[in-house]
């Protein structure tokens, strides 16, 4: 009888863990074969035979309780419905007088029992459901080729009803094996419902995949905070001048309801060291739009100078320009600023060994502050610029954005390009190297896996089916955030007025370059200021006067009346008859023309900055311009350009 008693411990043990959607059948069986037994002690010993039978079957009701009290108590429910249901099916297969609907009426309700177990929202649902879905994920990782030890040690659903597995990860396996498109197509959902990463930077045995509750799509046009007007007033988290670039630029949420929060394009490390920054996706992929939020973030920084160059659409910097320092929009201005740029990189290496930082230390790097900001310059659809440029321009643009990341982080300068492609055909992979630490990927094109030196291209790959989703580096290392852009499009478009009231509040409140860097550069000492002489002119005026610097010869530059305004705020026409105020920098022109018809042939660069006493990056400007307008050619390449009179 002992054996017999662990046997049926063992058995109702297994029975009621493992065995539990077939309860119903167990308990019906069991029942049937109590009530036939005393039955047929009944028939065997008469009446006296009851008492025996009572005793018994109190024996074991005690026996079953105390075998249920020692179980786990996810199980103890279980167990107590099966001795409950059980007690009465035995009582009813007893007594009934016949046991035809006796049966009918047990197997009845063993369905709606079993039926409220398996399916209804029962003692078993939670229990069971998490047992499930770690199955189901272990099974899914397993398919992927996780090794024997890689398995589910948690799963956990919020409210939302989005659920998060924590994975143990063995030694066969790194995380980046288990990659969220991969998974979701195991688990049969959407790639935008499932987030697939580590548990934290640098930690290779644990990560932690969540499958969302709804598509990640779903969620659209979230506004960047700052178009908010009470998150722009005093004391607010967005209020003009109060924002520090060292915390990073919100350009997005991160699309993971476990921990809702911000998504930061970092320019600065931990350290403070500053990063260049490289934006990429196909054309319609958002781009613009988050390159817009990522401009907006940053003209709300009190210790950022932001500049920009977009001479291919003109657009990137349009609407922020009142709140920029700088907006190039040529293919020179943009190398004269670089070069400027450059210079200026020097420049301040060599003052910090005379700067301290806010405790009194000497710095090794540029810390961002009002009184010395760090610079943002945003260079717009480089590879379209780049096919567009003379193979000079090409050859020197190329040169010094390989050569400046070398140079500029020091001291707190980032340069960010934006491009469509990033084929290495297109963007040598000797200049986005110097770019691949830090990145905001849109979708691309599978045929760019592996063409881009430095970047995890193919991370862009998959899990990105809305437009403004993208993946975001971590300028301290890390795995980059998959990042739902803000929406600054809708605003520039469909909120003009408000729109530039913005960022005329978040202009009277940009830091200034000091004097001495302003010099360096040939950039104004305040924002909006390279842009106001262009906002003087309206079209219309321009219509009427119609002057134009392409009808001009040699011999009007050298007249010297013209007044100091800038050559692009002379409108084109057909008629050379300027008034006193209409060009600038035409006595430089008639510098350059004089000198160049005084030599009779064609001088470089150096030697008109030393003919004609004009500073290098107005005079590469000049030429530029005065080359587009046919008055002077450009002849030779790189360092053997040279310049000379037009015929």
């Amino acid at each position: 009888m002992k054996t017999t008693a662990k046997g049926a411990d063992a058995a109702t043990r297994f029975n009621v863990r493992h065995w539990r959607a077939l309860l119903p059948v167990h308990v019906i069986a069991l029942a049937g074969l109590a009530a036939a037994a005393a039955n047929l002690a009944v028939w065997i010993w008469g009446p006296w035979a009851w008492v025996f039978v009572l005793v018994i079957a109190a024996t074991v009701w005690v026996w079953i309780d105390g075998i249920i009290g020692d179980l786990d108590r996810s199980v103890q429910a279980a167990a107590a419905a099966q001795l409950m249901f059980g007690t009465a099916c035995a009582v009813a297969f007893t007594f009934a007088a016949t046991w035809a609907p006796v049966w009918g009426v047990v197997v009845a309700a063993g369905m709606i029992l079993a039926i409220w177990w398996w399916s209804g929202d029962s003692l078993f649902t939670r229990y069971r459901s998490s047992e499930r879905r770690s199955r189901k994920m272990g099974s899914a990782l397993h398919a992927l080729g996780a090794c024997d030890a890689t398995r589910v040690t948690s799963v956990n659903t919020n409210k939302k009803g989005d659920v998060e597995y924590r994975v143990f990860v063995g030694d066969a396996d790194r995380p980046e094996k288990f990659r969220d498109a991969d998974i979701a197509h195991q688990l049969h959902v959407d790639a935008s419902r499932v987030i697939a990463r580590r548990v934290s930077a640098g930690d290779s045995r644990r990560m932690k995949i969540i499958v969302l509750h709804a598509a990640a799509s779903a969620k659209r046009n979230v506004p960047h905070p700052a178009l908010e007007r009470e998150n722009r007033a005093k004391g607010a988290a967005w209020a003009p001048g109060s924002r520090d670039v060292l915390e990073g630029l919100p350009i997005g949420r991160a699309i993971s309801s476990v921990e809702d929060r911000e998504s930061t394009a970092g320019i600065f490390t931990s350290d403070p060291d500053a990063k260049c920054l490289g934006i990429f996706g196909i054309s319609g992929s958002g781009k613009t739009n988050t390159s817009s939020s990522l401009l907006l973030s940053a003209i709300a920084c009190g210790n950022l100078i932001v500049a920009g160059a977009d001479p291919v659409k003109f657009d990137l910097g349009k609407y922020h320009a009142a709140a920029m320092h700088r907006r190039a929009r040529t293919i020179d201005e943009v190398i004269a600023d670089l070069e400027a740029i450059e210079v200026l990189s020097h420049d301040r290496i060599q003052r910090l060994d005379t700067m301290k930082d806010p405790d009194g230390n000497r710095m090794r790097n540029w810390i961002p502050t009002r009184e010395h900001p760090g610079l943002l310059y945003l260079i717009d659809e480089l590879t379209v610029m780049l096919s567009q440029a003379t193979s000079t321009q090409a050859d020197r643009l190329t040169r010094l954005l390989e050569s400046l990341p070398k140079h500029v982080r020091q001291a707190g300068i980032s340069i960010a390009f934006i491009t469509q492609s990033i084929n290495a055909m297109e963007i040598p992979t000797t200049l986005t190297s110097q770019y691949g630490s830090n990145f905001i990927g849109h979708q691309v094109k599978k045929g760019h896996d592996g063409d881009v030196q430095g970047w995890s291209v193919d991370v862009t790959e998959k899990g990105l089916p809305t437009r403004g989703q993208c993946w975001v580096g971590n300028p301290d290392g890390g795995d980059p955030t998959k990042t739902l852009a803000y929406d600054a499009d809708s605003a520039i478009t469909k909120q003009a007025d408000e729109w530039d009231a913005m960022i005329a509040e978040y202009a009277a409140a940009r830091p200034a370059l000091s004097k001495h860097e302003a010099g360096i550069l040939g950039w104004p000492q305040r924002a909006g200021q390279d842009q106001a002489a262009e906002a003087a002119v309206e079209p219309a005026e321009a219509a009427q006067e119609a002057p134009a610097v392409q009808g001009l010869g040699a011999e009007d530059l050298e007249a010297e009346e013209y007044g100091e305004v800038d050559l692009a705020d002379v409108p084109e026409g057909e008629a050379a008859d300027l008034d006193t105020d209409a060009l600038a920098e035409v006595p430089h022109a008639a510098r350059v023309v004089t000198a160049l018809r005084t030599a009779g042939a064609a001088l470089s660069i150096a030697a008109l900055t030393q003919e004609t006493k004009v500073p290098k990056r107005t005079l590469q400007r000049l030429l530029g311009r005065l080359a587009d307008d046919g008055l002077v050619v450009r002849e030779g390449a790189s360092t053997a350009t040279v310049y000379r009179l037009a015929a």
